[in-house]
């Protein structure tokens, strides 16, 4: 009996539009599973969560400001998951500097975002 092994299926996702890929390739490539891996997922909205609370400046994350290009850059095998994820994470941080007048910016990135990804 033979035995066949098959190569893993890459999804492709980027459509070399995406800078982050090449200043942020681990990072970029967590993000590409957000709406396929729960531990993807799960770092990225830690992310969120300690986003104001610690210091990422040396870090070779794509920050906030860089999540809805991000998502419009990219497609996704399960767009809603995706839409989710990056709605939450955006939502996180915002609620964040609510305080600080960037809230209404957030909410209609937000909203950018959601329309990006159903796209």
């Amino acid at each position: 009996m033979t035995t066949v092994a098959h190569a893993p299926i890459q999804v492709m996702t980027c459509r070399g539009e995406c800078p982050a890929a090449a200043r942020y390739p681990d990072h970029h490539e967590l993000l590409l599973a957000v709406d396929r891996d729960p531990e993807a997922l799960l770092a990225l909205l830690e992310l969120a969560v300690t986003w104001h609370e610690l210091d990422y400046t040396d870090e070779a994350v794509i920050g906030p400001a860089g999540w809805l290009d991000f998502a419009a850059t990219h497609d996704w095998v399960f767009p809603d998951r995706a839409e989710r994820a990056f709605s939450l994470a955006v939502d996180i941080v915002g609620r964040r500097i609510a305080g600080t007048g960037a809230a209404a910016d957030v909410a209609s990135s937000l909203a950018t975002v959601i329309e990006l990804v159903r796209s």
